[in-house]
């Protein structure tokens, strides 16, 4: 059968039980979604190479190469061969797979897994052989039954010494051909085992690696280490190491964080002590740092800590920041809360969801909305409908989730284009009422005007008029749409991601019809955010970009309102 190209997780391992098989297809098992078995072996009838593609509960396919004969067997023949070989010594490399390398397996073998009967693991033990066993296989047959139930029974995968006999408890099965050797501690320190597959090391480099290991747990705030175990490949010149570190915290989810990622670090940093003490090199393959029973591998940590900014809804009004893994339940969450909101009669501008935490959630908002309501009562209706459904969320992430922070900033849109607005109104209808009260003597006038003086001056004059009045209108809408402006500038600038809106200038010049407008805006970069920064990729060319259209738009729309024609004369962006 064809196998993704990747190193065995165990190579040459002897098993001569079906306990030890069992305990071996178990420990890959942990390590993946399914496993990959090359076997080696031998009966009166002849010499046998079998190969064997499984997932977590059952065998998917299997081939057997008849070494004398050359001939080729496939699906239950092959499986009658395997199951006739097992309690017997056979030699056996182990592959794990992960989800997408069994499926790509099974899709490369198709013609193996149609004709294989899918055969539940526990099943594979418990089934006894059909050709004929030899006598020592029938004497070892008690124990290889009593070793294939501890296997089933999820104890196979642990750190101890198998043994191939029957005791009154079952007792965890080694998954090496060495028996794993405890390094000799005192009473009260935590345990250190040593798991050696295909040559020895001394065992001093090895207590050396967990001394140092256990110094720099001591540094860590509330860590308590329990037990480190080595399982050890030993190849030409190097071994090919999983290290796996038990222990429990009294500190916060912040401190096991900070310890989960120190330990992995000091496992990488204290590993060139093998080469110092024993002349091998060091190459680590696997880690687990397990803190009161919760396991975290490196690349989890990074993939976990990986927070995602942008925008859940497409006009760009609502965004959030929250790490990748649960990006589309906090985004369910701030659409169903600004539709609740809204409904309370608060109409949202701008709402930006900053959700801090991994293991415990805390939600951080800010507002830009539009309402006649009170501030305070604005406060208390948003931090009740986050509060509720934080706790429903809660309860279905099964995480504790927190309001930590609401900052809201109004804007009365309705209020400012209605005094604006309302003098100009009335002042108008009284200069139309006027005109129409003396429209007859006026005409009468402007004829006598117009024989008096010439065409060209009364127009003038008219003009002039007709300009300054224009000018006085046009003042008295610039005001308030400047003012506007600033507060929504100001507004929107707070919500930029990735940076601290410090402080704004801005200042405008009135020439002719036209406002010209000069911006100048304080920033502080954010630099937080994942074990290497999420922001680090960043450039500030990219967020200066990101501000100038936030005030572009902004002042399209301020001019928009109050029918102004505003025009950004100069941008200058500070980011420290």
């Amino acid at each position: 059968m064809q196998l993704p190209d990747k190193g065995p997780f165990m190579e040459n391992v002897v098993a001569t039980s079906a306990g030890e098989l069992g305990a071996l297809i178990q420990k890959a098992l942990s390590q993946g979604n399914g496993a990959f078995l090359k076997i080696f072996a031998r009966s009166a009838e002849g010499k046998y190479y079998i190969t064997v593609l499984l997932d977590r509960s059952k065998v998917l396919a299997a081939e057997c190469l008849v070494v004398d004969t050359k001939q080729n067997l496939s699906g239950e023949e092959a499986i009658r061969v395997l199951k006739s070989s097992i309690g017997k010594p056979m030699v056996v490399d182990v592959y794990t797979l992960d989800e997408l390398e069994l499926k790509l397996s099974v899709a490369d073998n198709i013609d193996a897994y149609t004709q294989t009967p899918k055969v539940p693991l526990d099943e594979l033990f418990k089934v006894p052989s059909e050709g004929p066993p030899s006598a020592p296989a029938k004497r070892e047959e008690p124990a290889e039954r009593g070793a294939a139930m501890a296997a089933t029974a999820g104890a196979a995968v642990t750190s101890q010494a198998a043994t191939q006999q029957t005791t009154p408890e079952p007792q965890p099965l080694a998954v090496e051909a060495e028996k794993p050797k405890p390094a000799s501690t005192p009473a009260g320190k935590p345990e250190v085992v040593v798991n050696l597959t295909g040559g020895s090391i001394p065992e001093k480099a090895f207590q050396v690696y967990a001394e140092d290991l256990l110094k720099e747990a001591k540094r860590i705030k509330g860590l308590t280490i329990n037990r480190i175990e080595f399982d050890a490949n030993v190849g030409e010149g190097v071994v090919y190491l999983n290290v796996h570190i038990y222990g429990n915290s009294t500190g916060d989810s912040r401190d096991i964080e900070v310890a989960e990622k120190r330990m992995l670090h000091a496992v990488s940093k204290y590993a060139p002590v093998l080469l110092r003490e024993a002349e091998i090199k060091p190459i680590i393959r696997d880690v687990g740092i397990i803190i009161d029973g919760q396991e975290l591998k490196p690349q989890e940590i990074v993939d976990r800590d990986k927070k995602k900014t942008g925008n859940v809804t497409k006009d760009g009004r609502i965004s959030l920041s929250v790490l990748e893994d649960v990006w589309p339940y906090f985004s369910a969450y701030a659409r169903t809360v600004v539709t609740e909101i809204e409904s309370a009669g608060i109409k949202i501008d701008k709402a930006h969801f900053d959700i801090r935490g991994r293991k415990e959630f805390e939600i951080n908002l800010s507002l830009v909305v539009e309402t006649s309501m009170a501030r305070d009562s604005v406060y208390r209706v948003v931090k009740d409908i986050l509060g509720r459904h934080a706790r429903e969320l809660g309860r279905s992430l099964k995480r504790y989730i927190t309001v930590h922070n609401i900052e809201i900033e109004t804007v009365s849109k309705a209020a400012v284009s209605g005094s604006a607005a309302a003098p100009v109104a009335v002042e108008t209808s009284g200069k139309a009422a006027e005109i129409i009260a003396k429209k007859e003597l006026l005409e009468k006038e402007v004829e006598q005007l117009l024989k008096q003086a010439g065409i060209d001056e009364l127009s003038a004059l008219t003009e002039e008029k007709k300009k300054e009045s224009e000018e006085t209108m046009l003042k008295s809408r610039i005001e308030p749409a400047v003012e506007t402006l600033k507060n929504r500038v100001h507004a929107e600038l707070k919500l930029v991601p990735r940076v601290t809106f410090k402080w704004l200038k801005l200042n405008h010049e009135i020439k002719g019809s036209t406002v010209y407008v000069d911006i100048e805006a304080s920033f502080l970069r954010e630099n937080v955010g994942g074990l290497f920064g999420s922001f680090s990729g960043v450039s500030d060319e990219k967020i200066k970009q990101d501000i100038a259209a936030t005030v572009q738009r902004v002042i399209k729309d301020v001019s928009r309102e109050y029918g102004i024609s505003i025009n950004m004369r100069r941008l200058n962006i500070v980011i420290r």
